[in-house]
């Protein structure tokens, strides 16, 4: 039975959430047959259906690498879902993204191992997150 390794992303602006899931994807699909793991890949526009992911445990038992967007709206912000994540998955990695340099030195937000500024490079960037987190994860 192949290990389950899980690919998070909420990203509440649809435009920006799909490109992002594409370029995950596409190194999901890259990656061919010769796995020895199994990918599952959960995208969110709505935080609301992220966190009830979250709540249900279903990702406290896998490896899990989640890209988390820092304004959501409503109060909710990236910092509360990335706490709230790692309170069920003390294993997950988070990377933070923001168009706002700024938000990456906020105290409260220190829940989070990398920040990622929300510019034309943030896709590739991401990717090669993704990909470092699968390579760490082979070893």
């Amino acid at each position: 039975m192949k290990k389950t390794l899980v690919v998070l992303l909420l990203e509440d602006n649809k435009y920006y959430n799909d490109l992002l899931t594409r370029v995950l994807k596409s190194s999901i699909r890259s990656r061919g047959g010769d796995l020895t793991y199994q990918l599952a890949l959960y995208s969110y526009t709505d935080y609301r259906k992220c966190i009830r992911k979250i709540k249900s445990g279903e990702l406290s038992h896998f490896d899990t690498i989640a890209f988390v967007d820092y304004y959501l709206g409503n109060g909710i912000n990236g910092g509360h879902v990335i706490k709230l994540l790692k309170s069920h998955n003390k294993n997950a990695t988070a990377i933070l993204i923001s168009q706002s340099k700024f938000v990456d030195g906020k105290s409260s937000l220190n829940h989070h191992d990398y920040f990622v500024v929300k510019d034309y490079t943030a896709p590739s960037v991401c990717l090669l997150h993704l990909e470092q987190f699968l390579e760490n994860k082979m070893m």
